[in-house]
């Protein structure tokens, strides 16, 4: 199946600099090419400054706009011409026809003939026309083609005997893109056709079994993140989410170690580029708020997971999502129970049943309120935290509100994070953003044992919130709540029955915390 392509690169040649003060017809025409450059040979982008600035800056703004309407010129090409040639020979592959635009592929196209660029010294604007030559873009192309077809299968036919992940891996990618270039070559004028290489099929069919004979756990992440990178565009940018456990929102070992390989497997076999969770803090406190991380960071797909148990196996259910909810890749693969025992790796957390009791608790619903408060972790709901590492909690209310946000630990014992001794003042205004910990290194919010699932719970009133007797101040300086999670939020809720106009709102988040994980 071919790939497709969403982004092409120009290698620019030196623009031809017009000084007449009369504007060149193509400038009056809004960017039609010039007789001189007929479209049956080729292909214009047009591009114009903003007004001001040096008569360099105008001139690479110029340049830069009529570069980027070529490549989307190309771009539109290559879609529509793709699209129309599957769908008339074969319907089923309409569908990956219609997701071109989303592929984030890079394509080096040379050939620009020249650019053309004009100044308007009055207006104090600059124009500019990129021009490019189809037939010789079109001969570079063939060349390049004939080329990567060769290495390719060098690359195929010495790893296939000697069992060479890495030289298949190799073979794999030129392959795509050598089916990146045939959709391009179609679009000049050349025929969409193959190339004497291997099929892509054929690499996948050796790989997969080089892949699959790694020791332990190795093997399946390794043929399940090909079987995933196959169905994705290249260059993709992914959020690797959680592997949780059925229905739950709760990470044992086994999560946490999928979590990481698929991600780093991804980036080989799929050649996606994973989102790293530690930025979520910055996307959250530019502005975005959304439960979702995969929202928050803007990503264009996620991959989740879900673990079962199945008598002597374990199934995994995998399936990446694009970010309109589109499912564009799923796998299913089952595990000997006994090889994630020999990992020292667990399906569940040590409290696992505790932690249901807590979320069911946290989870009882409380009367409709027009108070809102919205509740968001640096990594995510059911984000994974290990040892040493720092958790992040942000807060933003639609009403100034009253809040107590507690940190229920996996002993049980409940701390008050927020307000605290450095920031006393329980009262936090309207659509304003806090994060806890701040950045003034007052405190912070550490991974240590015992690990297992913990939770975040906020709760928000219109009136002041009057917590039960708390314990001795912790070594951090924070307080723990004497009473049981089931108490305590009863009393709080029961705050919002002694006045009618009282308003109050809660929010919960889970957060699973291991030590560091093993190399398996």
């Amino acid at each position: 199946m071919f790939r497709s392509v969403a982004l092409v690169t120009l290698l620019l040649a030196m623009p031809c600099v017009l000084r007449a003060e009369a504007p060149p017809a193509w400038v009056q025409g809004d960017g039609l090419a010039p007789d001189d450059y007929p479209t049956g040979r080729y292909l214009t982008g047009y591009g114009l400054s903003s007004p001001g600035g040096t008569e360099a800056e105008q001139r690479r703004q110029a340049l830069a706009m009529a570069q980027a309407a070529l490549a989307a010129s190309i771009r539109t090409r290559v879609t529509s011409d793709f699209t129309s040639r599957v769908t008339q020979k074969n319907q089923q592959m309409s569908k990956f026809a219609q997701n071109i635009v989303r592929t984030m592929a890079d394509v080096e196209l040379d050939g620009l003939d020249t650019t053309l660029v004009w100044a308007d010294i009055k207006a104090r604007v600059t124009y500019a026309l990129a021009v490019l030559d189809k037939a010789r873009t079109l001969q570079l192309l063939e060349d390049k083609l004939d080329r990567q077809a060769r290495e390719c299968t060098s690359s195929f036919d010495k790893a296939k005997v000697t069992g060479d992940a890495q030289g298949l891996l190799q073979a794999r990618h030129l392959r795509e893109s050598m089916e990146e270039g045939l959709l391009v070559r179609a679009v000049l004028g050349g025929s969409l056709g193959d190339l004497a290489c291997p099929a892509k099929a054929d690499i996948d069919r050796d790989l997969r079994r080089v892949l699959a004979s790694r020791k332990g756990l190795d093997g399946y992440v390794a043929t399940a993140a090909l079987d995933l990178g196959s169905a994705l565009p290249r260059g993709i940018r992914v959020l690797m989410d959680r592997v949780t456990y059925a229905d739950t929102p709760f990470c044992g070992s086994l999560s946490a170690f999928l979590e990481q390989a698929l991600a780093a497997e991804l980036v080989t076999c799929g050649q996606v580029k994973i989102f790293d969770k530690a930025t979520g803090r910055d996307a959250i406190r530019e502005g975005g708020m959304d439960v979702d991380l995969s929202e928050t960071l803007r990503s264009q797909a996620v991959v989740r997971g879900t673990c079962f148990e199945l008598g002597d196996d374990v199934q995994l259910n995998l399936q990446v999502t694009a970010a309109n909810g589109e499912e564009l890749a799923a796998k299913t693969v089952k595990i000997a129970a006994s090889i994630i025992r020999k990992a020292g790796l667990k399906l569940v957390p040590d409290n696992f049943e505790e932690a249901k009791k807590a979320l069911e608790i946290c989870d009882a619903q409380v009367q409709a309120s027009k108070l809102k408060v919205k509740l968001a972790l640096d990594r995510g709901d059911g984000g994974v935290y290990r040892r040493g590492e720092k958790l992040y909690l942000f807060l933003k209310s639609n009403m100034d509100c009253y809040v107590k946000v507690l940190y229920h630990q996996v002993n049980g014992t409940n701390v008050v994070v927020f307000p605290n001794q450095y920031h006393p003042d329980a009262r936090i205004q309207k659509d304003r953003l806090y994060q806890i910990p701040p950045d003034d290194n007052s405190f912070d919010l550490e991974v240590m044992e015992p690990f297992g699932v913990e939770m975040v719970k906020v709760v928000a009133c219109t009136d002041p919130i009057d917590m039960p007797a708390q314990a001795p101040a912790l070594s951090t300086g924070l307080q723990a709540v004497k009473e049981n999670l089931s108490t305590l939020l009863g009393h709080a809720r029961g705050i919002s029955l002694r006045k009618s106009e009282t308003q109050y709102a809660e929010s919960t988040a889970v957060v699973n915390t291991m030590a560091g994980m093993k190399q398996q």
